[in-house]
């Protein structure tokens, strides 16, 4: 779903016409004798463990908290602190072998009244709050019998923790609690946005989103070194849902919101949605080398948007802010940088280690280009251009969806990218387990000295890679991606072992279709292949058709759901990502399904008699809403022998 906190940074359509942004305002003031919080990168547990019985001591404290770097802004919050030591964001972590005994005092530092959750007896979703008067104190003793990954909150007296904005925010915890044997080697990340309104002023608002208490590029760098079998803990304390994208790898889901998932319908999957107040736990091999990115593939939460960088301190002007990137040099922030809610991965060779050849590679020439008055209220367009033969395609002028790229699993090709624009650009290769250097993240991908930069204005960049797996995928703007994807910056990307029948074989891409909305902070165009009135889909029935979904609309996950009149009908999943589904997976099914921004899937469908039917692709939440019309036809009759 779309946040209600995103900003739009760019002139923007309102009524017609183009408006530019109310400018940034003050960021509330800190108390200068506050204790200063800290960020918790939720490897070393809390308290006192002997013989299966923690304690803890835990205190709520008024605190000052830098969540980008240390020159950037700072700002008030409320913070957990283990009696005794620094205040941290997020709380401390509670990890424990499960059977353990809890016994923890609290006390209430701060001057409000506030109700603390998530302190469970067991993995059960009962009532499990207490109150804490301003200056009060409690003591409580639990049992952590159920295995699983959860987390303890705080929040303001008459208020539940999807209602946290700003002071309460960060009154957040990890807990995990260990089945016997459990592997405790695992990286935990907690996602957490500060969020401050301005009241009776329309879109004003600082807002930030952090995993373990930093936003990208002050997150942790994590290295790994090739061949390492990963583990990662997700938990999202933010009120909706993240679809987290790893570049480079598949990862295998093994628990969602503490339900372990059978090893026979394991999913592999580059991009998956964590719902809010959820968990996930996920792990890959770290199998190519290189430079990667895990990060939530809502643009607005990967950008400026989500950063206090350039807000102002104490006046209404925007201060320009140093900040430090992964290797300590001071710069200023970069136009189109990316923040937020983002790791970086670095993955070291093992001796010997040699790319794979490209000798031989398939070369296309794909062009990134800016078409005038594309999309609403003479807005332009930003998109792709395939050329076709010895043909170069006109200058201004884009297809949304960008031309399907259809390549052969395992066959090298050599993507000639031509950035006709006089601003830089970047394109990612989305879901393909390729080499590093060609990933697309600008100052990122790459081994060693060969970095990736970004593909400069009136410039070119070459992109060879050998795409290993069969399957439906996409490729999208990298660099500003939330204004260029919104403008038709995006395609997909078809693997096959041999050529598609096309009568059987049919692509379904959601995305953007215009520019944010001043008055909303959303994007409510969308387009389905292209158009708000889609052409329909034509089927035989007694055939089995295979449709693919790409969803690529940057603020909205979207639901497609298949109906016959008012009745929804039914299909068969096969593929997530690019991924074939393992067979338990592969079972009937009503259809519809919930994806977002960078989730693909393939379902098969049959009819079992000519009609009409109906996909509806709509926004999850009141936003907009495209139908797309299937038209089933009789088989042709079969001649007499």
């Amino acid at each position: 779903m779309m946040s209600v906190h995103v900003l739009a940074l760019v002139a923007v359509a309102f009524q017609g016409q183009l408006v530019a942004p109310l400018p940034r305002v003050p960021l509330p003031r800190v108390n200068p004798a506050a204790v200063v919080a800290v960020a918790n990168d939720n490897r070393a547990p809390a308290g006192r463990l002997r013989s299966q019985v923690l304690t803890l001591d835990l205190d709520v404290v008024v605190a000052r908290w830098r969540p980008e770097g240390p020159d950037d802004p700072e700002v008030p919050i409320l913070a957990f602190a283990e009696r005794g030591s620094a205040a941290l964001v997020p709380g401390p972590m509670l990890r424990v072998p499960q059977g353990t005994t809890v016994r923890m005092r609290i006390r209430n530092r701060s001057d409000s009244a506030l109700v603390i959750g998530g302190l469970r007896a067991t993995g059960a979703a009962v009532p499990d709050t207490l109150s804490l008067a301003a200056g009060g104190e409690s003591e409580l003793q639990f049992r952590l019998d159920a295995a699983g990954t959860w987390y303890y909150w705080g929040a303001f007296a008459g208020t539940r923790d999807v209602d946290r904005t700003w002071l309460d925010s960060q009154l957040n915890g990890v807990i995990v609690v260990d089945r016997p044997g459990a592997r405790t080697d695992d990286y935990i990340w907690l996602m957490s946005e500060w969020f401050h309104p301005y009241p009776n002023r329309l879109q004003a608002f600082e807002t930030v989103a952090v995993i373990n208490g930093k936003a990208f590029p002050h997150t942790p760098l994590l290295r790994l070194t090739q061949g390492d079998s990963t583990r990662f803990r997700v938990v999202n304390t933010i009120p909706f849902g993240h679809p987290m994208h790893l570049h480079g790898f598949y990862y295998r889901i093994e628990e969602s919101n503490n339900k372990p998932v059978p090893a026979a319908e394991q999913t592999l999957t580059n991009t998956d949605m964590v719902q809010g107040g959820t968990s996930e736990v996920f792990s890959f091999l770290a199998n190519t080398p290189g430079n990667w990115v895990f990060h939530c593939h809502f643009a607005f939460h990967v950008d400026e948007t989500s950063s206090l960088v350039g807000a102002p301190r104490d006046s209404a002007e925007a201060a320009a802010l140093a900040h430090a990137s992964h290797d300590g040099a001071a710069h200023a922030p970069a136009e189109h940088s990316m923040r937020g809610l983002a790791i970086a991965i670095t993955v070291e060779p093992t001796p010997g280690y040699v790319a794979p050849s490209t000798e031989g590679a398939r070369t296309m020439h794909l062009y990134v280009q800016r078409e005038p008055n594309r999309l609403v209220a003479g807005v332009p367009a930003v998109g792709f251009m395939l050329q076709r033969g010895d043909s170069v395609p006109p200058q201004n002028r884009v297809r949304i969806p960008g031309p399907t790229l259809e390549l052969e699993r395992g066959k090298p090709v050599r993507i000639v990218v031509h950035n006709t624009m006089d601003e830089p650009t970047s394109v990612h290769w989305h879901g393909l387990e390729i080499e590093s250097y060609p990933d697309g993240v600008p100052n990122w991908s790459g081994l060693g000295n060969r970095m990736y930069g970004q593909v400069a204005a009136r410039d070119s960049f070459v992109a060879e890679f050998i795409p290993p797996r069969s399957g439906t995928y996409l490729y999208h703007s990298h660099l500003n991606d939330r204004a260029h994807i919104l403008s038709g910056m995006y395609g997909a990307l078809l693997v096959s072992d041999g050529p598609r029948d096309l009568t059987r074989d049919h692509l379904i891409v959601a995305g953007g279709g215009g520019p944010p909305v001043v008055a909303k902070n959303e994007s409510p165009y969308a387009y389905v292949n292209g158009s708000r009135s889609p052409a329909p889909l034509r089927l035989t029935a007694g055939e089995t058709h295979r449709l693919r979904f790409v969803s690529i609309h940057p603020d909205w996950a979207i639901n497609f759901t298949m109906r016959s009149d008012s009745a929804v009908v039914q299909w068969r999943p096969i593929a997530k990502d690019g991924a074939d589904l393992p067979e338990a997976r592969r079972t009937p099914r009503l259809a519809r399904v919930l994806m977002g921004p960078g989730e693909t899937a393939d379902f098969e469908f049959t009819a079992a008699k000519p009609g009409h039917y109906v996909i509806d692709v709509t926004s999850d939440g009141a936003g907009w809403q495209i139908p797309l019309e299937v038209i089933v036809e009789a088989r042709a009759p079969t001649s007499p022998p």
